[in-house]
């Protein structure tokens, strides 16, 4: 009998040098970046799922499976097309959109870390980027179908 279950997909890294933003958030002695209406996007991703029924991943027909394949073709859509104000904006888009497609989701948990570089030149199109900073940010959310 199975009584517990979680399935994955990790090290998902995406870019984009558009269409992201760190803009309207709650500064603190600890902020450090400043706000950005345009700005590249870097990120690692870590995803976690569950089903509302285990056996569904069992079935011998798949017909509720949730494939890797999908869930990350899902999140790397969201990722390229969504302007984001932020990840934490970005990654709860991915799992509305997600709970969306697979309605035999349960829960869906992301841990990304941001690993954005950052333009340090530009000559017309063309813009060269920075190594990511050493102390780069940790986002973990976990959405749950209610």
């Amino acid at each position: 009998m199975l009584r517990e279950h979680r399935c994955g997909r990790e090290q998902l890294l995406v870019m984009k040098v558009s269409g992201s933003a760190f803009t309207r958030f709650q500064r603190d002695d600890y902020t450090t970046l400043p706000e950005r209406g345009d700005r590249p996007l870097f990120i690692l991703l870590n995803l976690h799922w569950t089903y509302n029924d285990p056996a569904a991943m069992l079935a011998p027909s798949h017909e509720r499976y949730i494939a890797a394949e999908q869930v990350r073709d899902v999140c790397t859509t969201v990722f390229h097309q969504f302007v984001s104000e932020s990840i934490q904006h970005l990654v709860h888009e991915m799992g509305l959109r997600l709970f969306a497609r697979f309605p035999q989701m349960a829960s869906i948990s992301f841990d990304g870390q941001n690993r954005t570089r950052d333009p340090i030149a530009a000559e017309g199109q063309a813009k060269v980027y920075s190594d990511p900073f050493p102390a780069y940010g940790q986002i973990r959310l976990t959405m749950t179908r209610v």
